[in-house]
């Protein structure tokens, strides 16, 4: 009689366990669930199993503590166990699973095929194990003992080869990974290059003294959201940047209350549409020393989550306080759809909805906010009665003196001397953002000399000087990177050419690239033109005043 090879499939998550038993069901086997780690013991009582899938992360029990009750069962003490995580499996992850006897670890989303090989080779070696136990007791104690050794034999060549199918499914795991870092850079490259043109003809437009109020209100509301969809293509980088510890930010002083208001004008159409009550309380003294982009960002994913979550003719309260001396906190609550209690603990990790699946989202605002209020210093909670009940997020941050009193952060960058206009050379081959460029960069001063690639740069620079280079990094015959190192060799005895790099790849090694090459900044576009034009004066500022470099430290 063939064996019966039972498989326990362990997880709180009903739309997890059927997705596991779609990946499992071709193996033909009995398919047991268990939605928590006391049902999975129970069933341990009845039943033995060829294999266990065991979430880590669940309510009550968590994975850890399963495994390390099984393992003390007699019964189930060598029972393999693969633990399944929607997290990466890292650090004290790894080391505490293995400890508990685990003979994999497994990031979900799975790979079905990888995941049905991994168990069909524990349903072999189960039913090869039961079956030599039937023989040892119809035979001699000898023969029993040859036919272990055989099927010790058997699993030790069947691990091998799982071995080798593991590493080789982690290098092509890898590389898929780089080859998806590889596509979000170009992509992201691709989404920004537009908004560049978009961004510096607005900022030119409001600089017209006799612009009309209306208009001008416009063509703020324009910028603000081009800057803000720049930030939303950033969080297809950000997590990643955040899992590497490698986001950064740029500290000014910063008014919380102008950042919240701006926030709430980005939502205004779709407060309207659904005809809720936004109430503002802004007692607080507001000052702040942050990066107020990615503050705002914060304060947005928070109330575009409440304006999504709250039924129409509900009400969003917007509040702020100085709970203590050197603290400033936003609160943000509404009466919408609430949090389910076993969700709360979860809904500042990546890609969970807080029990709101299907509708909308990834599910990276929250983790994301969270990543940037803690590198703040600050800190963000969130309450709920529960569903329907609405939810209240407060972000709690160290406080500057007040904002009130604090002018905008000084540029220390020198005026441009009217008599010496800088020369710039502008390179880049779009033609909408090297005309808008070239625009804004004469209207403030500057002399301006335009390429599109490489070859034509190069042109120029040997037709006429210039005193700094501003430099798209994608080109048509080349990059920005070998346009900079060539100029120098040009110049002789490696001397440094002052160079801003400005471009849509704005990862951290495309930046590491740029300063190795030689250019001073590294601008990521869509740039604010403010910004921009106080780096290039410090650049401009600064040429000459740097040690030239020899040709062997080029």
């Amino acid at each position: 009689m063939e064996t019966r090879a039972a498989i326990l499939l362990v997880d709180d998550r009903p739309d997890k366990l059927l997705a596991l038993e779609a990946v499992l069901e071709p193996l033909g086997e009995p398919l047991v669930r268990a939605t928590s780690g006391d049902e999975a013991l129970r069933r341990l009582l009845h039943e033995d199993f060829a294999v266990i899938l065991l979430d880590v992360n669940m309510p009550g029990l968590d994975g850890f503590e399963t495994a390390a009750l099984i393992r003390q069962r007699r019964s189930s003490e060598t029972t393999p166990i693969i633990f399944v995580s929607a997290l990466d499996a890292a650090g004290n992850h790894l080391a505490r699973g293995y400890s508990l006897g685990a003979v994999d670890f497994i990031t979900s989303p799975v790979v079905p095929e990888i995941l049905r090989a991994k168990v069909a080779v524990f349903v072999d070696l189960f039913r090869k194990t039961e079956l030599v136990k039937r023989q040892g007791e119809a035979r001699a104690r000898l023969a029993h003992e040859q036919a272990a050794r055989a099927v010790a034999e058997d699993a030790q060549k069947r691990y091998a080869r799982l071995y080798a199918e593991a590493r080789e499914a982690r290098e092509s795991a890898e590389a898929a990974n780089q080859a998806k870092d590889r596509f979000l850079a170009m992509l992201s490259h691709e989404l920004r290059t537009p908004l560049t043109p978009v961004l510096s003809t607005v900022q030119l437009l409001e600089e017209e003294p006799a612009l009309p109020a209306e208009v001008r209100s416009s063509l703020e509301l324009i910028r603000r959201n081009v800057e803000l969809e720049a930030r939303i293509i950033d969080d297809l980088l950000d997590l990643t940047r955040i899992s590497k510890g490698k986001v950064r930010l740029r500290l000014e002083d910063v008014d919380a209350h102008r950042l919240v208001q701006s926030s709430i004008d980005i939502c205004r159409q779709e407060i309207a549409e659904k005809q809720l009550d936004v109430a503002t309380d802004f007692a607080a003294e507001p000052g702040l020393r942050a990066d107020a982009a990615r503050l705002q960002q914060v304060f947005w994913n928070l109330i575009k989550n409440a304006v999504k979550f709250t039924p129409a003719g509900g009400r969003i309260w917007l509040r702020t306080a100085n709970p203590a001396p050197g603290r400033l906190l936003v609160e943000v609550q509404d009466t919408g759809a609430g949090i389910p209690p076993e969700a709360i603990g979860k809904i500042f990790d990546a890609f969970e909805q807080g029990g709101h699946a299907g509708e909308g989202g990834l599910g990276l605002g929250l983790a994301i906010s969270r990543a940037i209020v803690e590198l703040h210093h600050g800190e963000i909670s969130v309450e709920s009665a529960g569903p329907g009940q609405g939810a209240t997020f407060r972000v709690e941050l160290p406080a500057a003196v007040s904002a009130r009193g604090v002018p905008p952060a000084e540029d220390s960058a020198p005026a441009m001397d009217p008599a010496r206009p800088a020369r710039v050379l502008l390179v880049d081959d779009h033609p909408d953002t090297l005309r808008s460029m070239e625009r804004l960069l004469r209207r403030r001063g500057y002399l301006v000399i335009t390429a599109t690639d490489v070859a034509s740069a190069l042109a120029e620079a040997e037709r006429q000087p210039f005193d700094v280079l501003v430099s798209d990094i994608g080109l048509p015959d080349g990059t920005g990177i070998d346009l900079i190192r060539r100029l120098r060799q040009a110049r002789g005895q490696g001397e440094e050419v002052p160079g801003i790099a400005l471009s849509g790849y704005g990862m951290e090694e495309d930046v590491a690239r740029s300063h190795e090459a030689g250019f001073r900044e590294h601008l990521t576009k869509p740039v604010n033109v403010q910004a921009f034009e106080a780096v290039l004066r410090r650049v401009v500022a600064q040429r000459g005043t740097r040690q030239t470099v020899t040709p062997s430290e080029s």
